[in-house]
């Protein structure tokens, strides 16, 4: 067939991701140019893209332009684009899809290779890597599958589903659980223009790290979408992008927890003046629900854990039973209400500073003590009711225990002269057993080669306590978060990175 019997190809202007929108003439100027016409929806189409980007460059310069026409929304498209690692030029086609009709698209992917006269010179449909050779005579990625076919192009959709497709009898929420977007809890649709409010102007490409286990890539941007996800307002993002970095920290491994039989959940104590700033709860009812910040910030780290980093439940995330807490724990320490200086200062930090502490911990186990009338009989109340968290003879626990003391208890405390200190020493003589005693059930191997009389206690050090003031100013009841163990979590700070 020469040259001058070719069909032309259907001429069109159609919106461009990056600019203004591109002609058809534009495209295939003095060159050839493949148009790749893809949909979201269809994986086939997201493995053409990935299998043909590393080929985009080389062919640019060999003066042919390769285009990807998406049957979506251009944020759908980009973001597309970006994840496929496809960087040719990008265009968005709007419903009834006209375009797709008028080159006869029955199926996505198709590729349609226009000469620089606008004919078209051939075309494949579906993934076929040597239909894809033989059409741009380079070669093709070999790794299978080497063909696969694709979905239906959306022109040949009936007018009901093109409808639902543009939203008309649109479930957002239903659409978030269909796409695994979700803790089990509805969430907020993570949109281009909501995600952008939530970065507020920051490199949506600034990378913070990998996230085991699935060592997926921590972008700013994908750390909003978590944000958007969860209900995040935009000035709650900086407190949670601490939150991210700290539990990046490979001394935190969130990877071990992520995968671990264990319960283990992230707990975000929030100190500083963002506590104000941002409207965190310190008071009453701390630990639950109530409060949008707290509840929204501790399920946007969760979300990044889940949905970025692979540890979603029931997949990566083998917890036995799971708890209330890997939805999401985060409160403010009740500064103003401690007797004592803030937990951010206890760990180097300026009083000034606004800063995040996450730790992976058991949910909270809630102590009454509305009777004692002395310290020692206080903390050793609260030091018994930890004696039981993990298991009531793994001694010692080896890993971080959180209390949460209410400003009662705490008030208590402070009128008995005991400083943070002297409670966390106490906390740690007070619970102690003879070896013998601890001889039963689950038991550690400190325990089973001690001699009988000697005392172990339920903590290596008294720097395995950690202790914070939160509650309401009525109720002596304060909690204990019992520790992730085995896989050496520590508790990590990070400085919030911005003003609010």
């Amino acid at each position: 067939m020469t040259p001058e019997t070719l069909i032309a190809a259907p001429t069109f202007s159609l919106p461009s991701v990056a600019g203004p929108s591109l002609a058809l003439a534009d495209l295939h100027g003095d060159g050839p140019a493949l148009l790749l016409f893809v949909s979201e929806e269809c994986p086939t189409c997201s493995l053409t893209l990935r299998r043909l980007a590393p080929l985009v460059d080389g062919l640019t310069v060999a003066g042919m332009t390769v285009v990807a026409v998406f049957e979506d929304p251009p944020e759908v498209a980009a973001r597309v684009a970006r994840r496929t690692g496809f960087t040719g030029t990008v265009l968005s086609e709007p419903a009834p899809y006209e375009i797709s009709r008028a080159y006869g698209l029955q199926s996505l992917p198709t590729a349609v290779l226009v000469n620089s006269e606008g004919r078209q010179s051939g075309r494949v449909v579906g993934w076929d890597a040597g239909g894809f050779e033989a059409l741009l005579s380079v070669p093709v990625s070999d790794e299978a599958p080497e063909r696969k076919p694709g979905c239906a192009a959306k022109n040949t959709y009936d007018a009901a589903s093109l409808r639902a497709l543009d939203g008309a009898g649109f479930d957002d929420a239903e659409e978030m659980f269909a796409r695994g977007w979700t803790d089990g809890l509805p969430v907020i649709p993570p949109t281009s223009e909501r995600v952008q409010a939530m970065l507020g102007g920051r490199d949506s490409d600034e990378l913070l790290g990998e996230m085991a286990p699935a060592m997926a890539r921590v972008t700013l941007e994908r750390v909003a979408a978590c944000a958007v996800l969860a209900g995040c307002r935009p000035e709650y993002f900086p407190v949670v992008v601490a939150a991210v970095q700290a539990a990046l920290e490979p001394a935190f491994n969130v990877g071990g927890q992520a995968v671990t039989t264990q319960p283990v959940g992230q707990v975000v104590v929030v100190n500083g003046p963002v506590r104000e700033a941002v409207g965190l709860n310190g008071s009453v009812g701390a630990l639950g629900p109530g409060w949008r910040a707290n509840m929204s910030i501790g399920r946007a780290l969760r979300l990044v854990v889940s949905l970025t980093g692979g540890g979603f439940p029931g997949r990566l995330d083998r917890s036995t039973l799971g708890q209330p807490g890997k939805v999401g724990l985060c409160f403010a320490e009740d500064e103003e209400a401690s007797p004592w200086e803030p937990l951010h200062v206890e760990r180097g930090f300026d009083a000034g500073r606004s800063v995040v502490t996450v730790l992976g911990a058991d949910a909270p186990l809630s102590v009454s003590d509305h009777r004692s009338t002395a310290p020692a009989e206080l903390a050793r109340v609260l030091g018994e009711a930890a004696a039981a968290t993990w298991s009531p003879t793994w001694w010692p626990l080896g890993g971080t225990s959180l209390f949460v003391i209410c400003p009662e208890h705490a008030r208590s405390f402070a009128q008995w002269g005991w400083s943070k200190q002297r409670l966390r020493a106490e906390l740690f003589e007070a619970v102690r057993r003879p070896a013998a005693e601890l001889r039963w059930g689950e038991t550690t191997p400190l325990v089973g080669a001690a001699p009988d009389d000697q005392p172990v206690g339920k903590w290596s050090s008294p720097d395995d306590i950690l202790i914070v003031v939160a509650g309401g100013e009525a109720g002596r009841f304060s909690a204990v978060c019992g520790p992730c163990l085995g896989m050496d979590a520590t508790a990590i700070s990070k400085e919030v990175p911005w003003t609010t």
